[in-house]
């Protein structure tokens, strides 16, 4: 796509359904830009296209700039091209217009040969937007040298050589001090607060981690802290059966506190409660929780089963669909009104189960209508 051939859209879509990631790569027109980001990148990244004219037809805080640079001058169409910008001539022309910079030291991309520390050092003094770099990583010194300096790392080659291990990468750039201290061998025995929720953003208990028990919870992709009154890694419901499979990681602005997303099964209160915080004593019902129900419907039907009949009678699921907006529409009060909305989302969540869209795509519809409206209405006003 960077070289203007190929459309690599349902493959985008696909991979933003799993993850969070930016993307980039031939994005040369409004249309494509804004169709990425309908699929649900979270950032697009813009290189050739970048200038003041294009940038503004897009919502800034969706927006990485490309500094694609070789020799200190900026690449465009994919690397085939030299401008006579330098980098940080770009940074101070786009700077107004986009969220962040990509930088690419091109001269020692895929040779994980060092980076390029002065450029970025001189990047940082340029601009205050985020700068992310990549070229020439090889080391996880590296890629805790440009997290001191607030610079995200991009890793290619040294995963693929096995020169860097990604999750030791993210251990490394952790910052555990806070909260411990540093055994007589140098080596790091803090801790750090660890909130852990569900995948629905329900609160689920307060835990620690320390460096080895982060790296065993990413290997084996369960929950897995480091216990203080036991003074040992402890792996959440391997007594209890309560376990964890965990879903995702994040880090605070200050990469010192840790998000756990995880998928609990029963209780994650010692008490029994669903939750350790007595406001959320139970799993906290949504739509979420919902669509979970009729999914399992759908994948396990069981006998007699409403949901399951019309699952297997498009035609009838249909039929209750439009009685149920009928009935919205001409409803009788208040009480009413909520009683024939909450059928409708029931059958409409039916609908998604079959059909597999999921309310995450519903909100990214959402989301994406209101971004390109309000960005519209910027438009027009100017």
């Amino acid at each position: 796509a960077a070289f203007g051939k190929g459309n690599n859209t349902r493959l985008v879509k696909k991979i933003c359904t799993l993850c969070d990631c930016n993307v980039g790569g031939g994005i040369r027109d409004i249309a494509t830009a804004y169709a990425l980001l309908e699929s649900g990148a979270k950032k697009i990244i813009l290189g050739t296209a970048a200038t003041v004219d294009f940038l503004k037809k897009l919502p800034r805080e969706k927006l990485i700039v490309a500094l694609d640079s070789r020799r200190g001058k900026v690449l465009e169409k994919g690397w085939t091209a030299s401008t006579s910008q330098s980098p940080f001539e770009r940074v101070k022309a786009l700077e107004p217009f986009c969220s962040s910079f990509l930088y690419t030291y091109v001269d020692k991309e895929g040779m994980m040969q060092g980076i390029d520390v002065e450029t970025v050092k001189q990047l940082k003094k340029t601009t205050t937007r985020k700068i992310i770099y990549a070229g020439g990583i090889s080391t996880l010194s590296e890629i805790q040298q440009l997290e001191k300096m607030g610079v995200d790392s991009v890793l290619g080659m040294a995963i693929y050589a096995g020169k860097i291990d990604v999750y030791e990468a993210f251990v490394a750039i952790l910052d555990f001090s806070k909260f411990g201290k540093f055994s007589k061998s140098g080596k790091n025995t803090g801790l750090i607060p660890t909130i852990v929720q569900d995948g629905r953003g329900q609160v689920l208990m307060l835990a620690y981690s320390s460096e080895a028990s982060l790296d065993k919870a990413l290997r084996t992709r369960k929950g897995v802290y480091y216990s203080r009154s036991r003074k040992k890694l402890w792996t959440k419901g391997e007594t209890s059966g309560n376990t964890q499979e965990l879903l995702k990681v994040a880090a605070d602005c200050d990469s010192d506190t840790l998000l756990f997303t995880v998928r609990q099964k029963n209780s994650a209160c010692h008490t029994g409660s669903y939750s350790c915080f007595g406001c959320f004593e139970d799993s906290r019902f949504s739509l979420w929780t919902l669509y979970d129900i009729v999914k399992q419907r759908l994948i396990n039907p069981p006998e007699d089963s409403y949901t399951a009949r019309l699952f297997a009678d498009e035609s009838l699921l249909r039929e209750k669909i439009l009685e149920e907006a009928q009935e919205v529409v001409g409803h009788t009060g208040r009480d009413n009104l909520v009683w024939e909305i909450a059928d409708l989302l029931y059958f409409l969540t039916v609908l998604m189960a079959q059909k597999d869209i999921t309310l995450k795509n519903i909100e990214q519809e959402l989301s994406f209508r209101t971004m390109k409206k309000l960005k519209d209405k910027h438009t027009n006003s100017s």
